[in-house]
């Protein structure tokens, strides 16, 4: 310890009433639990203190905790390193009045670190430095730890919430957060005493969306229900109106920014007209990690279902852990891990093309990117380098238009084209065009968080994809699609496939479908039994005479279908060849051309984040 600085290393005790240390005790999470006739004896739970004036470092003992009844404690660390005890490693946080100092460890903790030799434990337990700090006298209230398990043997219904603050084995806690599993126990012992409690009644308000994000929080006891305001209003019970496609992206897109809050997968439940459950927190779940590392507003709301403790680490503090402890790189790669598995499962139609198996290596190749408030991301003009997929905030997308002066003369105007949201991606026209240059000018219009990849990763992971190569497609021909290019796409079959019912029509897209399924069975099928006897059903569902949803077909198509499904030579992938051409042709001449103008193909569209002409709603 620093030798400028005198150390308190025996406790001292100052008579202290039992109304005061009511009085102290009120401040603390403990005493929201304790009824009314358990004050006084655990109030006696605390028969010690300790003072002394600002500016001394203080020797406490592994064995107890304190309370801080007045004044401040500043906590800095040093810690073993290369077998040398390395002083001074900086200030790490300040504990305040009614905050907890512990350093107790349980006897069933003791010995599992005992196995490590005693003079290992004895370097863990030193490992944080408490000095009296602020301007007036410090007070520590001392457990004897003794007394307070006696206490929670006596109150079983008390026990759980306070054996959770005064014996809970925080390491252990810790390291159960993904980003925390290959920190040291020693390191994990400087973050613990960074740690807060924090205590709430039921249905308190932990933080609301929109407040500024400060804090990671751990559950030990009660309860934290993730809050999220419902994107769509909720419709009458005798309601059979369907979200509008808009309606659905919007809350695709909320779910989406929720996940920055929380890891939980639970599906949302309404609480009110304009409120949705996102996720029940419970003892060992944590939430809130995204603001240690991002300068973004909370995302969402937390309240408490009944009386809950939480650990907390502010963000100040956890700046100062990452100072002997680097491990921002590992929280942002758990976060982004996360945020990559929402957008899969969130159906985002440019992700439903990868499959599952290269989630991996896209998720490795995705880079985190922090935007500010009106930053230019590219320019139209510059080359394409990266293509990009928004977690949170929003973009503006505006392109140059030459037009033409009174004079003669030729000018240029700023054309908006349209704003993205979370779950829209952009940036790929100028990977996929050829030219490679940017189409239009991209800037951020709120503070945002972007995954970006770079071309030569993009092209190795998606340019063989024959469903992304067609949403591509899609988007930069817009109106002037192609029906090739619908049917390449699993969500543009859906949407086809709703046009042509409501057209009565639905039988042709059907028979296509079950031979491009067949095609694919017939090219990996072993037993050729297999394959007649779905050719077979393809062709009495389809195609034959008698076929319940028969398609238009010539009769000598017929004809030579059925010869060679009844014949005795195994049925090869092209079988139905000539029959798909004329479907095909039917659809793209017949049907296609109405479904370009449908509503539909519109809301088609908009799933894939293609904009509307200027003036249009977007």
């Amino acid at each position: 310890m620093g030798s400028s600085v005198s150390v308190l290393k025996k406790r001292t005790d100052r008579s202290i009433s039992f109304d005061q240390k009511v009085t102290y005790l009120k401040l603390t999470p403990f005493f929201q639990y304790l009824t009314s006739d358990a004050v006084e004896e655990f109030a006696k739970c605390f028969p010690g203190s300790l003072s002394c004036p600002p500016g001394k470092n203080i020797e406490l003992e592994s064995h107890r905790i304190y309370i801080v009844c007045e004044g401040e404690v500043d906590l800095s660390t040093s810690y073993p390193e290369a077998g040398t005890k390395v002083e001074a490693k900086g200030y790490l946080c300040r504990k305040r009045q009614g905050d907890i100092v512990n350093l107790y460890q349980t006897q069933k903790d003791i010995e599992r670190q005992m196995s490590s030799k005693k003079k290992k434990l004895r370097m863990l337990t030193e490992e944080v430095i408490t000095v009296s700090s602020g301007d007036t006298k410090m007070l520590l209230l001392c457990a004897d730890m003794d007394a307070l398990d006696k206490f929670n043997r006596a109150h079983p219904a008390l026990s759980q919430p306070i054996h959770a603050i005064s014996n809970s084995q925080i390491e252990d806690r810790l390291e159960t957060i993904p980003f925390l599993k290959e920190v040291s126990k020693t390191k994990l012992g400087v973050l613990a005493a960074m740690c807060r409690y924090e205590a709430f009644e039921n249905n308190q308000v932990v933080f609301e969306e929109n407040s500024k994000a400060d804090k990671l929080y751990l559950v030990l006891s009660g309860v934290a229900k993730v809050i999220a305001k419902n994107p769509i209003p909720p419709q009458p019970p005798s309601s059979t109106e369907e979200p509008s496609t808009k309606g659905r992206i919007s809350e695709r897109f909320v779910a989406l920014q929720r996940s920055l809050e929380c890891s939980s997968d639970k599906k949302g439940s309404l609480m009110g007209t304009d409120e949705v459950v996102v996720a029940d927190l419970r003892s060992g779940d944590y939430f809130g990690e995204t603001a240690l590392v991002f300068n973004i507003d909370r995302t969402c709301s937390v309240r408490t279902g009944g009386k809950s403790v939480f650990l907390s680490v502010h963000k100040t503090d956890f700046v100062n852990f990452l100072k002997i402890c680097p491990i921002e790189e590992s929280l942002k790669e758990v976060i982004k891990a996360r945020m990559v598995a929402k957008l899969f499962t969130l159906g985002i139609p440019f992700l439903g093309g990868i499959p599952g198996g290269m989630m991996s290596a896209l998720t490795k190749s995705l880079v985190i990117e922090e935007i500010p408030k009106d930053a230019t991301i590219f320019k139209q003009g510059d080359s394409g380098d990266k293509f990009y997929i928004i977690v949170h905030g929003s973009v503006k997308v505006e392109a140059a238009k030459k037009g033409s002066t009174e004079d003669g003369g030729s000018d240029q105007a700023c054309l908006k084209i349209g704003t993205m949201g979370p779950g829209q991606y952009f940036g790929e026209m100028a990977l996929v065009s050829g030219h490679g240059l940017r189409s239009a000018t991209v800037t951020s219009t709120e503070k945002s968080i972007l995954l970006s990849i770079e071309n030569e990763s993009f092209k190795q992971i998606i340019g063989s994809n024959n469903e992304i190569a067609a949403e591509f497609e899609l988007r930069i021909m817009k109106d002037s699609a192609k029906l090739k290019h619908v049917l390449a796409h699993s969500q543009g079959i859906s949407s086809f496939r709703e046009f042509l019912e409501r057209e009565h029509a639905g039988e042709n897209l059907d028979f296509f479908v079950a031979v491009k399924n067949f095609c694919g069975d017939a090219d990996g099928a072993n037993d050729p039994r297999f394959s007649k006897e779905k050719a077979k059903y393809i062709f009495i569902t389809f195609c034959a005479d008698y076929a319940d949803r028969q398609v238009n077909l010539p009769s000598r198509t017929r004809e030579e279908l059925d010869a060679k499904i009844n014949g005795e030579e195994d049925l090869g992938h092209d079988l139905f060849d000539a029959a798909m051409d004329e479907i095909y042709k039917i659809m793209e001449k017949d049907k296609f051309p109405r479904y370009k103008s449908s509503e539909e193909f519109k809301d088609f569209l908009v799933r894939l984040g293609v904009f509307a002409t200027e003036g249009d709603d977007l």
